[in-house]
């Protein structure tokens, strides 16, 4: 297999569920959220029933989970909620009380009970505490009975325990439950060919846990794929047989039976085929496939021989058949004949070209004719073999090709076809994709996910769930194998995911069985569990879930900025400071991560992602560090904010020279941000005030002109110690800061902060020039930044998140958020005010307050009353001498059906004859229409008769118009503008207008926001709705543009309240 099958280009992404915050508990699967109706795998909707069509393929059969016994005295009455097994039971019901175990147990198991599985279960008694197990009645403690093929140890304590007969569990499928029978404690154990006892024994090892007793259950299990497990397949170092034995011991424990050996680096499976592998790696598959058998797990083999394989030479395919007989002594018991990366034509002996040609059906026929050879060896040498899989060079293509219609029609029958999805790496499978395969191949499809496999992203590691593959792909496959990265353990998150949806595939959630995987992987500890739920949060990304990265992070993080732009006071204090905490604490989980996780699987998680580790370390460091600086920042602290961010700058330093990707996409932006806003608020980030000259005594800012100075703020750094995080005033070191007063000369305002800090109120004295100077022997103090704070500059900055709004007249206000920004270097504080025109009402708070480099957002409301007319108006904005203008567009109600419904279509163009206009209005959400690549494409409608209309509502595609107008006409050649959006989103938009007469409605592109054209799924349009007759003469046409001033309010009111501003 080797890597991606042959590293071709990964698909696209997708996304998928967001992680809830670090340290919270896996959902337990509740009895009614585990118990599977009875249904046949196959026949659900959305391409279920094709998945299912092959009876090669197809999933063993849904048995009934509903018990049909006659119930005895013995039996127990169904009670309280079951505990949580993974992968999810087909059905799983709490009844009756435990079975404790205490220190004997007698076990009673048919003659032909599966050794292995018993192995396990006294393995599961010895940790649950048991010490002595006897083996025949009457013995002693609870009695453990155990099936073989016959059933007969479990036959009538299923009767007693009101279990149903096993006749209708497909391989692999099995009962447990708990009850009395004969007057005994008992728990049974009933399985389905060679493997379902070893899986009730799996089940049984969860139920037990740590408690010493077995939850009173009754469950009834299946696996929804026959086959399921994983491909050792990647490009890069091969795992250790250390590293595959304990593998193989995960696939047990997660009832998963195929385990493809196929690594990308093994040359005596591909150049070196013919060759025999070295005996001490012999050793290897004999021992591999050893704990294999034990784990109930199948041992496969792939061989990719083409790069140097005579396909028409009868020679060469009997070597192959020797390999293959080599390999089954070995222990193998499964192969997988690879030509993915063989081209059409690429012959190595003049002989295949001469049989074959060089075209795609040549290279198909060669492939069969090697591949119907091994196929039937091993069904003559090894009749109690699996069928030959074999993985084309067509793997990961849609539909039919000259290639797949030959290889279909040339493989025996029996042959098992490999297919990664519709791309190497998709991020979806679909029920129909494996429908399509299934008819271009023509035969039982072998499904091998390429996900979580990393090699193709070296510097990646990816933990997040198996998503995006329906439940039809799993249960229509003869095989569902998820692709390992070269990290064994860190793959085990993931891949218990793939082992859930495997066994399960309707009853599958993702969130639940991801955060089931951690506490799998991470152990009982709670402090290991926590570091590796940040570990796999932050490394969740993927093609499957682009936005999957860091996602319990993301909250956090939006209410800790928030808090930041909320009103202060005392509330808004007691927000910051518990956002902060709770973020701090998830950051310090992340730096404490390579530690808590140094023993987890044995210490072999943290020599894998070593780098992975100490990458998240260093994030958390950073984030706690970030998260101290603007908290002493927002206490007013200088001196310890400004040493938390020198403490910044090596981490993120150290974290820009890591090859490794963490966080992506979401912890660089918050540092980021954090030191944006740090030097907002130290003013580092202010345009500098005046020349800087350096000499080697001094530091000098010389201004363009005097200036009253308000505040001074320096910055500095100690240069002896190397680190940068040291201080100002070096030992030996006399640092002072002084201003140039015009007429006066140098003024001194005080010694350099041995802090690296200093601030000094210079109470807008006029100076022209400012230094830091120096002298002694000591080392020069490292200035960074000399800020002054003019008194004749802006005491805030004043912005409207929008400086237009749409409001209904008479209808709900309609809100508009100021964002302040403090520009001094103590908080501004005053009214904010805005002069509403007659009829418009503004609610907005009486005063407002920002801190020093700080940004608040206040909340304005504005509304239109009834007996406005429609039109523009003006509200200005007032705050700390800065004014801003909002436009308020007042447009009438609208009602009434969608007059789009009844309406024509047409454009200036359409991209394609697949996507015409009139698909903007034929009610198929599936449909669009799409235009050529051109700014100026248009898209229009003729309605049934002429209308007013207040409102269109467009539903915009990905390729969306970042500028555009809405224009109407009544006779389709003579148009006005009714409405122009400069800053198009797309998505849902809807635009408001006041157009009478309107028969004809165009929505005329101006600017595309993307590189292709304009696409449109629908577009609705709405006529005013019918006004009452007026009561009083009609208000003027044209509004009022002439401010009036703003209502006043009792003394009493409350500052930050509210205040309605609407002058009669």
């Amino acid at each position: 297999m080797g890597g991606l099958l042959g590293g071709a280009a990964p698909g696209a992404v997708q996304a998928a569920p967001v992680p809830p915050p670090a340290g919270a508990p896996a959902s337990s699967p509740t009895a009614s959220s585990t118990t599977a109706p009875a249904t046949t795998a196959g026949s659900s909707k959305a391409g279920s029933s094709t998945a299912g069509s092959s009876a090669a393929t197809r999933a063993p059969t849904s048995p009934t989970a509903t018990a049909t016994a006659t119930a005895t005295d013995d039996a127990a009455p169904a009670a309280g909620a079951a505990p949580a097994v993974w992968p999810r039971p087909q059905s799983l019901t709490g009844r009756g009380p435990a079975v404790r175990l205490g220190d004997e147990v007698t076990l009673l198991a048919d003659a032909d009970a599966d050794p292995y599985a018993l192995a396990a279960l006294r393995e599961v008694l010895t940790a649950a505490g048991v010490r002595a197990v006897h083996t025949g009645l009457p013995g002693r403690g609870p009695v453990f009975r155990v099936s073989g093929k016959s059933g007969e140890a479990t036959e009538e304590a299923l009767k007693a325990l009101r279990l149903p007969e096993r006749l209708d569990l497909p391989r692999g499928g099995y009962q447990l439950a708990t009850g009395r029978f004969q007057g005994r404690d008992t728990v049974v154990l009933d399985g389905v060919g060679e493997d379902g006892v070893f899986h009730a024994v799996q089940t049984l090892r969860q139920l037990v846990g740590t408690g010493g007793e077995v939850p009173g259950v009754a469950v009834r299990d299946w696996p929804g794929t026959a086959e399921r497990g994983i491909t050792e397949g990647f490009y890069g170092r091969p795992w250790s047989l250390e590293q595959r034995l304990a593998q193989v011991d995960f696939l047990g424990r997660t009832k998963q039976n195929r385990y493809l050996y196929a690594p990308g680096g093994d040359p005596y499976r591909q150049a070196q085929w013919r060759e025999a592998y070295p005996a001490a790696q012999q050793e290897e598959f004999r021992a591999l496939a050893e704990r294999a058998r034990a784990n109930h797990v199948t041992l496969g083999w792939a061989v990719a021989p083409a790069q140097s394989m005579c396909l028409a030479s009868d020679a060469d395919v009997a070597a192959l058949t020797r390999k293959i007989d080599a390999m089954w002594a070995l222990g193998v018991r499964s192969f997988q004949l690879q030509f993915p990366d063989a081209g059409y034509g690429e012959w190595h002996c003049s002989k295949d070209a001469d049989a074959f040609g060089r075209d795609a059906k040549g290279a198909a026929a060669a492939h069969a004719r090697v591949a119907n050879a091994v196929a039937r060896h091993l069904a003559e040498r090894h009749p109690d073999g699996e069928p030959l899989t074999v993985l084309p060079t067509e793997y990961y293509q849609d539909g039919t090709s000259e290639y797949r219609a030959e290889l279909a029609g040339a493989l025996d029958t029996d042959v098992r076809v490999a297919w990664t999805g519709v791309g190497v790496v998709p991020r979806t499978i679909t029920g129909g994709e494996l429908a399509g395969a299934r008819e271009a191949l023509g035969h039982p499809l072998v499904t091998m996910d390429n996900y979580p496999v990393n090699d193709y992203a070296q510097d990646r590691l990816f933990l997040g769930p198996s998503t995006g593959r329906d439940p039809a792909v799993a249960a229509g496959s003869a095989a569902f194998l998820a692709h390992a990265m070269e990290q064994p353990a860190a793959s085990r998150v993931p891949l218990f995911t793939a082992a859930d949806y495997a066994w399960n595939p309707k009853g599958y959630r993702p969130q639940e069985s991801w955060h089931a995987a951690v506490d799998d992987l991470a152990g009982p500890d709670p402090a290991a569990r926590e570091a590796l739920l940040a570990l796999a949060a932050n490394d969740a990304s993927s093609i499957l879930d682009p936005k999957g990265e860091s996602a319990y992070l993301k909250p956090l993080m939006a209410a800790f900025w928030d808090s930041r732009t909320s009103p202060g006071g005392a509330a808004g204090t007691a927000a910051e400071e518990k956002a902060a905490r709770e973020l701090k604490a998830a950051f310090t989980v992340m730096r404490q991560a390579p530690e808590r996780l140094a023993a987890t699987a044995g210490g072999t998680l943290d020599d894998e992602t070593g780098p992975w580790l100490d990458q998240l370390s260093r994030y958390g460091l950073a984030g706690e560090t970030a998260v101290d600086m603007l908290l002493a920042q927002a206490r007013g602290d200088g001196a310890a904010a400004w040493q938390a961010q020198l403490r910044l700058e090596p981490l993120r330093e150290a974290i820009e020279a890591s090859r490794v990707t963490v966080g992506a996409g979401v912890l660089d932006p918050f540092l980021t941000r954090a030191v944006t806003e740090s030097t907002a608020w130290t003013g580092a980030d202010r345009t500098p005030a005046g020349r800087t000259d350096r000499a080697p005594d001094s530091y000098t800012v010389r201004l363009d002109r005097a200036r009253p100075v308000e505040t001074l703020t320096v910055m500095t750094a100690r240069t002896d110690t190397g680190s940068g995080t040291g201080t100002g005033g070096a030992p030996g070191t006399d640092a002072r800061v002084e201003a140039y007063v015009p007429g006066e000369g140098w003024r001194a305002l005080g010694a350099l902060s041995a802090s690296g800090w200093t601030q000094a109120d210079l109470k807008g004295l006029r100076a022209d020039a400012l230094r830091v100077v120096w002298s002694g022997g000591g080392p020069a103090p490292d200035v960074r930044s000399l800020v002054p704070w003019f008194a004749d500059g802006p005491r805030a900055g004043l912005e409207l998140a929008r400086t237009e709004t749409d409001a209904e007249i008479g209808g709900p206000a309609q809100r508009v958020d100021v964002e302040l920004t403090g520009l001094r270097a103590g908080e501004v504080r005053g009214p904010i005010t805005a002069k509403a025109p007659k009829g418009i009402v503004v609610r907005l708070p009486k005063q407002a307050a920002v801190e020093r480099g700080a940004r608040t957002t206040v909340p304005l409301e504005v509304s239109v009353g009834a007996a406005v007319p429609s039109g523009s108006y003006r509200v200005p904005v007032s705050f700390a001498g800065e004014e801003r203008v909002l436009t308020v567009r007042a447009f009438p109600r609208t009602a009434g059906p969608d007059l789009a419904q009844a309406a024509s279509a047409s454009s200036s163009g359409d991209e394609t004859p697949d996507f015409p206009a009139s698909s903007a209005l034929d009610g198929d959400a599936k449909t669009r229409w799409s235009s050529p690549a051109e700014d100026g494409a248009w898209w229009q409608m003729e309605l049934a008769e002429p209308a007013r209309i207040g409102q269109v509502v467009l539903h915009w595609q990905d390729a969306y118009a970042s500028r555009y107008r809405v224009q109407v006409s009544a006779d389709g050649r003579v148009w006005r503008t009714a409405a122009t959006v400069s800053d198009g989103r797309g998505g849902r938009e809807s635009v408001r207008m006041d157009a009478a007469d309107t028969r004809f409605l165009r929505v005329q592109g101006e600017t595309r926001a993307t590189p292709y054209g304009y696409s449109l799924w629908s577009v609705e349009t709405y006529a005013v709705a019918p006004q009452d007759p007026p009561k009083k003469p009609a208000e003027p046409t044209e509004p009022t543009e002439t401010p009036t001033k703003p209502g006043t309010e009792t003394p009493e009111q409350p500052e930050g309240a509210p205040e309605e501003r609407d002058t009669p």
